[in-house]
């Protein structure tokens, strides 16, 4: 090559690179244009479902507010005053109307604005959904890297049996087990996880270990064979060879190559996990007495609260679509091999 050609590729060496920067965004913009057109789709269908399904349940929300001795007249006079008579199609558009406009309407049951008090306790069930998955997240990577690293030895499948077997035990059993030993007989945390739900960040946490924990233990054995298997695959591929024969650190080898590596294939579990957890848990919630979602959910279909309820699942459903939303564009940063496929697949 003349140097005449050596210079005109180097001055096109930065185009290429610019171009191919451009392609890459491009590309990702449309797919997360793609996410947020199927959100409100798929949030809107949830809403019909949910709607459609509360009016099937049994139960009357005027008897219930007003107690077994009120009259049918005076039922039904409060159930036309709190909009729950005429057809489901109207009463649906009034509700979708107010929910889009931040009109949530009044909580049958606590007598309050429904959009205060859902987003309180979705504030409260994120807090734990984020210290479960902090105490989740780098417990798994840690057993299944080192389940990877010694596979078919004893220290794996003692590791195994040991998840599976936790895996297998329902969350309200794993709960009262702990508190009973952590709670009633070593007193290290309280009782109930609403005692110091109001207090400062440290206060919150000590109350939050306990549901915290428990949740992280319902999710771990999933989480850990997953990562088993992508650090088997990453330590066995080409590049982890290579790696080892240049005589790179093994710690070295483990954050630049396997891990990442290893991730790749998680990340999709990660998200379903990250807005199950932020969503709120009715059972851990109930059983700990902690003011989250999963337990006003709980509360709401008891007393057939149609509009908190409705409310409340809306809430969910988007809480779950945008934690998925978020796994979409960790995946794309983490593995280069999606930045340049074809998103019209």
């Amino acid at each position: 090559m003349s140097a005449l050609d050596h210079g005109q590729t180097a001055a096109t060496a930065p185009e290429r690179g610019f171009s191919a920067l451009s392609e890459r965004h491009s590309r990702i913009l449309v797919l997360l244009g793609k996410r947020l057109v199927q959100i409100p789709v798929v949030l809107f269908v949830v809403s019909i479902m949910t709607f459609w399904l509360i009016q099937l349940v049994p139960g009357d929300p005027g008897r219930n507010a007003l107690g077994p001795y009120a009259t049918q007249a005076q039922v039904h006079a409060w159930d036309v005053s709190n909009g729950l008579t005429g057809p489901v199609v109207a009463r649906y558009l009034r509700w979708l109307g107010g929910f889009c406009t931040g009109n949530w309407g009044t909580s049958f049951v606590y007598l309050v604005p429904c959009r205060s008090l859902v987003l309180g306790h979705l504030v409260n069930s994120m807090l734990l959904g984020v210290y479960a998955f902090a105490l989740m997240v780098p417990l798994s990577i840690v057993l299944g890297s080192v389940q990877a690293y010694r596979e078919g030895r004893r220290s794996d499948r003692a590791i195994t049996i040991t998840l599976m077997s936790l895996s297998s035990v329902p969350e309200f059993v794993v709960g009262v087990l702990l508190l009973v030993v952590f709670a009633a007989w070593l007193k290290m945390v309280p009782v109930q996880a609403a005692a110091d739900a109001t207090g400062d960040l440290a206060q919150r946490l000590h109350a939050m270990t306990l549901p915290a924990v428990v949740l992280a233990i319902a999710y771990l054995a999933v989480l850990t064979r997953m990562v088993r298997t992508g650090t088997a695959g990453a330590i066995t591929a080409q590049f982890h060879r290579t790696a080892v024969l240049k005589g790179l650190p093994q710690g070295q080898i483990v954050r630049r190559h396997v891990a990442r590596n290893a991730l790749i294939p998680t990340m999709q579990l990660l998200g379903l996990y990250l807005g199950a957890l932020l969503g709120g848990n009715a059972v851990v919630e109930t059983l700990f007495n902690y003011p989250g979602l999963g337990a006003l959910l709980v509360v709401a279909a008891e007393h057939k609260d149609v509009v908190l309820l409705t409310d409340a699942v809306m809430v969910t459903g988007v809480v779950s679509l945008l934690a998925l939303l978020l796994t979409d564009v960790c995946l794309i940063l983490m593995d280069p091999r999606i930045r340049f496929e074809n998103t019209e697949s």
